[in-house]
């Protein structure tokens, strides 16, 4: 029987490629990506956010990495497609695999718009050293997907100011300063989230991210915004005007590039390999981008505005939340109904765009799958016992939102009390840290993963993630990880950035606990010993003390619990009817 992998390993064989690199990107190097980039979904049948797949005319091999691990086994044919567990002991990385098995003469293909720049030339390097040959203008998934949909074309419209904070012209100053530091003469910029903060301009292109396709570049003299142009609103078009900024047709990007010369700043990891290599000509200046910082870290208008719309979030939550844990065993509930019932919740609340990521929304041990989606096929019913999990967010005008909060809905295991303990002490601990300034999140992360490191169990994934405003839910350059690495997620942490809070436990076939909150980074003191900073939580929703075994608990882990709980109701009580009130004043201790 010919599948989409068989008809492309035809292909390969027919054409004499070794190896053909199919990426989880688009020309943007997106996380999330529109429908019609879905190429290795197309190929492997693997719909998670993240992986790589590498076809030979006989092999396939699936990289992932350790949220995916039980959907990917769940989700491709492993009698054709070997799962390589990206971050595990013997796994090798792409740029390995490829390393160990390239042989002479031999050909790796790819499409270079769905690869970066950096990592374009390194696969380049390493098809150099073993002498064989890397051709990056390939198009055969592209070919044989017919039926490939359209790439999403939607209006672009104006941020307003007053949720903004900054105007297009003190942004553009702000990096014409960076260009003028680096020497360069132009600024070359890709990254979806990146173009739209600096135009205070927003779409939806891509599912849950209000982003638009775009390029920009920035000259001494000259602004160049790149869009498809009868996507721009009647108000978009004279506000770009007014500001000087030369829009110019999507497609021309290419021909533009070709033109150009002198020095270019731009960022290797967000460029992709087929523009990079048009630019040959001019002197490139390779470094992060300087928009990927500046929004990192909100402005007042920014933060006054996430503090309120987190608010707003809350009590749609909590609403969500009273409706969950009364009804429970009382009407007929589902993982995709309850999930239905939590947005309409979020609906209700003022500048409501839509959600910032599928909801996901995992019983039992559906949760053992980080990134579970409920589908018609795997929908269960809700019964009065176990746990659930629900991971949520919301794009409102003035915040992205991000939380996750794992319910107790009948009986549990003195084993998933424990866990379920755990978990929120993790949590609850990373939230409380006090540190000097030139801290990053790498030298952080182990406060949360102490309490679990110290019971033999680990999450394999981050810690936590930077949240855009009203844009990406993830964004860098803040995270929190273990490993540290400078150069990717791991930026040192400024007043003003936003990181998510989400330690867990996985257990394949049992179930799965999480508790995420969003954390905002602030000054705490000023003193001989330097500059010392914290964090002030944004999410307000209260955590479910059904499944705290408060033995586990210190004094001060029982009082950061209190503290929190307190907060929630003392913010979140006064817009609540009293029934919900009444049972949101039980969940303090």
């Amino acid at each position: 029987m010919k599948t989409n992998l068989s008809e492309l390993q035809t292909s390969l064989k027919e054409n004499g490629i070794t190896y053909y690199l199919i990426p989880t990107a688009d020309p943007h190097q997106s996380e999330y990506i529109d429908d019609s980039f879905k190429f290795r979904e197309y190929i492997s049948g693997f719909t998670g956010s993240a992986g790589t797949l590498i076809v030979s005319p006989k092999n396939c091999w699936l990289w992932t990495d350790g949220r995916y691990y039980t959907q990917a086994e769940e989700q491709i044919d492993t009698s054709h497609i070997q799962l390589m567990k990206q971050g595990t002991d013997g796994v090798p990385t792409v740029l390995e695999f490829l390393e160990e098995h390239l042989e002479p003469e031999q050909i790796i293909g790819t499409n270079g718009k769905y690869i970066s720049e950096d990592y374009g030339k390194k696969i380049s390097r390493i098809a150099k050293k073993h002498k064989a040959a890397f051709r990056a203008n390939m198009h055969y998934v592209e070919e044989l997907w017919i039926d490939r949909p359209s790439t999403t074309k939607n209006p672009i419209y104006i941020h307003d100011i007053s949720y903004a904070g900054e105007t297009i012209d003190e942004k553009i100053s702000k990096i014409r300063a960076v260009m003028k530091q680096a020497g360069a003469q132009s600024y070359f910029l890709s990254a979806l989230p990146d173009i739209a903060w600096l135009f205070n301009l927003r779409g939806d292109d891509i599912k849950c991210t209000p982003v638009f396709y775009g390029y920009a570049w920035i000259s001494e003299e000259k602004i160049y915004l790149f869009v498809h142009e009868n996507c721009l609103s009647a108000t978009a078009i004279p506000y770009l005007k007014e500001h000087q900024v030369i829009v110019m047709d999507y497609d021309a990007i290419s021909s533009f590039l070709e033109e150009q010369r002198g020095a270019v700043m731009l960022d290797s990891r967000s460029t992709n390999y087929l523009h990079g290599q048009i630019l040959f000509k001019c002197k490139i200046i390779d470094q992060p981008n300087p928009t990927k910082y500046l929004k990192a870290v909100k402005n007042e208008t920014e933060i006054e505005n996430l503090k309120k719309y987190h608010l707003y979030d809350g009590i749609a939550v909590t609403k969500f939340i009273y409706w969950l844990k009364t009804q429970i065993g009382q009407i007929p509930m589902t993982e995709r109904s309850v999930s239905q019932h939590l947005e309409e919740e979020r609906q209700k609340q003022p500048d409501y765009i839509g959600p910032s990521f599928d909801t996901i929304c995992a019983y039992k041990e559906h949760a053992a799958m980080m990134h579970y989606q409920s589908t018609e096929e795997s929908d269960v019913p809700l019964k009065s016992e176990g746990m659930l999990l629900i991971d949520s967010g919301a794009q409102y005008y003035g915040a992205t939102t991000d939380v996750t909060r794992t319910f107790i809905l009948g009986s549990i295991s003195e084993e998933e009390k424990k866990h379920y303990t755990l978990v929120c002490k993790s949590m609850l601990l990373l939230a409380d840290a006090k540190f000097l300034a030139g801290c990053r999140g790498s030298n952080l992360d182990i406060i949360a993963r102490e309490p679990l490191w110290a019971e033999g169990i680990d999450y394999r994934c981050g810690t936590g993630h930077g949240v855009g405003f009203f844009l990406g839910v993830h964004e860098g350059p803040n995270a929190f990880r273990w490993r540290s690495n400078p150069e990717s997620l791991d930026a040192v942490l400024q007043p003003g950035m936003v990181t998510t809070d989400e330690p867990g436990v996985y257990f394949p076939g049992k179930y799965g606990i999480r508790t995420e909150n969003m954390l905002l980074c602030k000054k705490q003191r000023q003193n001989e010993y330097g500059s010392f900073l914290e964090f002030e939580p944004l999410t307000l929703v209260p955590i479910d003390l059904d499944g705290i075994d408060f033995s586990l608990l210190s004094e001060r882990e029982k009082q950061l619990l209190s503290t929190y709980q307190q907060l929630v109701y003392d913010r979140i009580s006064p817009h609540l009817t009293q029934d919900e009130a009444a049972w949101l004043f039980q969940q303090l201790c």
